[in-house]
């Protein structure tokens, strides 16, 4: 599984960090968006894509998911496409199914 941080876009001062990345066990990129924590808490999770298998299948649906958080640049993009094509970064899928099913994902 692969994790990147974005930074947020300026205009959204209420967003901590979006985090991108490829999950092979799920075979779905997935992006993460976590708010300005309170002083002695954690940021929460305001948003979360990519728990389900093949949720978000392509580069360009995660761009499409992102914009209105983050602007993903074209390094990562190359990046988040090798991810996607390594299959040395694939884990037993059977098992990360299972978990997302426990888990209602």
């Amino acid at each position: 599984m692969s994790r990147y941080s974005l930074k947020p876009l300026p205009e959204r001062s209420d967003i901590f960090e979006v985090a991108v990345g490829w999950d092979p066990g799920l075979s779905t990129f997935f992006v993460m968006v976590f708010g300005v924590a309170d002083a002695g808490w954690d940021p929460d999770v305001r948003y979360w894509q990519g728990r389900r298998p093949g949720q978000i299948a392509t580069i360009n649906e995660l761009q499409d998911t992102v914009a209105s958080y983050a602007d993903i640049p074209s390094v990562l993009v190359g990046r988040l496409v090798n991810d996607q094509r390594d299959p040395n970064t694939s884990p037993p899928q059977r098992l990360s199914r299972l978990i997302s099913q426990l888990l209602n994902c």
